[in-house]
């Protein structure tokens, strides 16, 4: 089957003139099949917007329909180009914090990019002083720098750091420009089959791919301004306008010889071929002039040099310096004198700056010598980017159901979806949820929030990433990123490991307690932020046997005991605590790791002969036992008198609760070894034969006088 031959239809709506015409690739190359070039009769286009669209469309109808008598084809779809001095760039920089413990994900860069991006957006929307965002289209981005902690660096995928940055140049069209011209083509029936950038064409159309990594300015000088574009390293890095092009020349030329506009735009395009030529020309006076070309350029030759030296700074403003060379393209190019006053600008070689013609294009192999010249470089552009695809192009796509137009670059991704429908970064990655801080014993403690959750994407129902490509007419859902919850703990979440003691052998943990702002709370009471919180350990044996309720320190036997007329509150306690088996009292501290051991005991038969061991302040040895010669014998040492509540008691007597125990006593004499002859049954008249005694305690010789203490052994032998 015969390969049908490619046909493009290309229009290049201009300020000036409406550029129509039909390129067809066949086996032996790209041929011209017609064009069709009309001009406005009016000021329906200012500056290369469209700013009266029925006019428009009726010239575009012209057009269309000279074009398919020509040719006996049927036009449907239409390739065009926006305005490159409509685009809008904006360069700047953001950074974002990192966890420095978790290396830098591919999404993370992803989600930077995209901040980047939605900034640009908002400094272009805060400069033209709007905030609706759909009059812009973002038709793409391009990464200068990354940064990681402030240091520039290749790549920030892996890394781990404080913080990661970067540097992006954001394009923007304005959407007024693309709905423009989709106006003027529906109103002629016309589909739009691609879309570029005026420049892009023109680039397409005479620089070949070889020539495209030079530092070169290409300047379209049209009829209302003159837009120029910076190449370099094979894509373009800047665009600018300056609002002076060849209308202003023509009213120079009709200022300075009476002439109607329309006659000095003609005799204008006469000037470059023919300036050392005489042309005739005629007032509205009706005086007849004939001069040569040179002397007509020379009485406005300031303006021309006025529009090259403001060509000269806008390029060196997008390019920071002189670029390699100049391309001039537009009919306004044929200015005379122009291209040598912007050499002598730019510092640059006159052959450097050069008008180019569309004789120049080799691909085109049949253009009609009157189409040779600079102002159908543009136009034959166009044709030429959408015969090899290389438009921007339309992508319709879906968000949440909502229709989008994504101008293409090359490659569209969801993230280019989510730029173009208005989506909030702070939506696409959940925020951390707020930390919870508080203060434990004059130390912060902070409890950190969740993090959020990352937004659910989903293309044609399947989950995918913010990278994924699109195709025409693909459905994106987009599920909102949830943020984190904040941090919360409770009053267990604080607590230090406890430490044990033993009691009776068995492990006890030592309690603690707990209070938030001076108020003894449980250990489930959740903490606010803020809160200031102090930790006690039990330690105090007292509180531990109450905490425990292994006794009620309050049950006790409570007396008072008055000896030899000093009173004091006695209490006796129904247990006896001691550790390394010395005892302990209720307000002694324990230390972790102790052995405690508690005794109870029983207050219900409490005698005196027990206080009075309990109490070590009194002496309540009353007499000693000695033993003479086998025989025990009790030898007083107090005199003791005892009173329960006023009455006579003995040692043996019970007390309760609440008695009044009275004690009097006073020591006797230290008892002597003489003491015990009243006591014993022993003659201190010698035996017959017996001349002498002899006296010993304890195995030791005695006198009458020596002292005597409970236990002793006594004897007594005659000799």
């Amino acid at each position: 089957m015969k390969k049908k031959n490619k046909t493009i239809f290309a229009l290049d709506i201009g300020t000036r003139s409406i550029v129509g015409l039909l390129l067809e690739e066949n086996k032996q190359g790209i041929i011209l099949k017609n064009i069709v070039v009309k001009e406005h009769s009016n000021r329906a286009m200012l500056d290369g917007q469209i700013h009266n669209i029925p006019q428009v469309s009726l010239l575009v109808k012209e057009v269309k329909k000279e074009l398919e008598e020509n040719t006996g084809t049927k036009l449907k779809k239409v390739a065009v180009a926006a305005a490159g001095r409509s685009l809008k760039t904006v360069k700047t920089s953001i950074s974002i914090k990192l966890d420095n413990e978790i290396p830098v994900k591919h999404e993370d860069v992803l989600n930077l990019e995209l901040k980047g991006a939605q900034k640009s957006q908002a400094i272009l929307l805060e400069n033209q002083k709007t905030d609706d965002k759909n009059q812009y289209y973002c038709v793409g981005y391009s990464i200068t720098k990354y940064f990681l902690d402030d240091s520039e660096i290749g790549s920030l995928i892996g890394q781990k750091g404080k913080t990661a940055g970067l540097e992006i140049v954001s394009a923007f069209l304005p959407k007024v420009v693309v709905d423009s011209l989709q106006a003027v083509l529906t109103e002629n029936g016309l589909e739009l089959s691609n879309i570029t950038l005026e420049p892009i064409a023109a680039i397409n159309a005479i620089l070949p791919p070889t020539m495209r990594k030079l530092n070169l300015a290409l300047v379209d000088i049209g009829a209302g301004t003159s837009d120029i574009a910076v190449s370099y390293d094979g894509s373009i890095i800047g665009y600018g306008m300056v609002p002076v092009a060849g209308d202003e020349i023509t009213e120079a030329l009709c200022e300075h010889f009476l002439l109607d506009f329309n006659e000095g735009e003609e005799l204008k395009r006469k000037l470059n071929i023919n300036l050392e030529k005489e042309l005739t020309f005629t007032d509205i006076l009706g005086i007849e002039h004939s001069l040569k070309g040179l002397e007509i350029v020379k009485n406005f030759s300031n303006i021309i040099e006025i529009l090259a030296q403001k060509i000269a700074n806008e390029i060196t403003v997008l390019n920071n310096k002189s670029p390699q060379a100049v391309i001039l393209i537009g009919g306004g190019s044929l200015t005379p004198l122009l291209a040598q006053y912007l050499a002598d600008f730019l510092g640059l070689p006159k052959e450097r700056v050069a008008v180019q013609k569309a004789s120049a294009i080799k691909e085109v192999l049949n253009l009609p010598e009157d189409f040779q010249g600079p102002e159908i470089i543009t136009p034959i552009g166009i044709g030429l980017t959408a015969l090899k695809n290389l438009s921007l192009g339309f992508i319709p796509v879906q968000v949440n159901n909502f229709n989008i137009n994504l101008l293409n670059l090359g490659k569209n991704t969801v993230l280019d979806a989510l730029l173009a429908a208005g989506i909030d970064t702070g939506k696409v990655f959940g925020k951390p949820g707020l930390a919870l801080t508080v203060e434990v014993n004059g130390k912060i403690k902070t409890f950190p929030g969740s993090l959020g959750e990352k937004a659910l994407v989903k293309v044609n129902g399947k989950v995918k990433t913010l990278d994924t490509l699109l195709q025409p007419r693909d459905k994106i859902e987009y599920i909102p990123a949830k943020d984190g919850k904040a941090g919360r703990g409770f009053v267990k979440d604080i607590l230090p490991k406890s430490n044990t003691i033993k009691l009776n052998d068995k492990t006890k943990e030592l309690p603690y307690e707990v209070t938030i702002d001076g108020k003894c709370v449980t250990l489930e009471t959740e903490l606010k932020d803020g809160d200031k919180i102090y930790i006690r350990e039990i330690n105090q044996i007292g509180e531990l046997l109450e905490l425990w309720k292994i006794v009620d320190v309050n049950d006790m036997l409570k007396f008072t005991l008055v000896v030899n007329g000093d009173n004091k509150s006695v209490a006796y306690f129904p247990f006896e605590i001691t550790r390394n088996e010395k005892p302990l009292n209720l307000f002694d501290t324990v230390n972790p790791g102790d052995q405690i051991y508690l005794n109870l005991r029983e207050t219900k038969n409490f005698t005196v002969e027990q206080i009075l061991k309990n109490n070590h302040n009194i002496d309540h040895t009353t007499e000693i036992t000695v033993t003479v010669n086998g025989q025990d014998v009790k030898i007083p040492v107090i005199d003791l008198e005892i009173n329960i509540n006023g009455k006579k008691a003995k040692m043996t007597d019970n007390i309760k609760s609440g008695d009044i125990v009275t004690i009097d006593f006073h020591k006797n004499k230290t008892p002597i070894l003489i003491d015990i002859f009243p006591r014993i049954n022993f003659s201190t008249t010698p035996p017959p034969g017996k001349v002498g005694l002899d006296m010993y305690i304890n195995e030791k010789e005695a006198e009458y006088t020596s002292m005597l203490k409970d236990g002793d052994i006594i004897k007594l032998i005659w000799r």
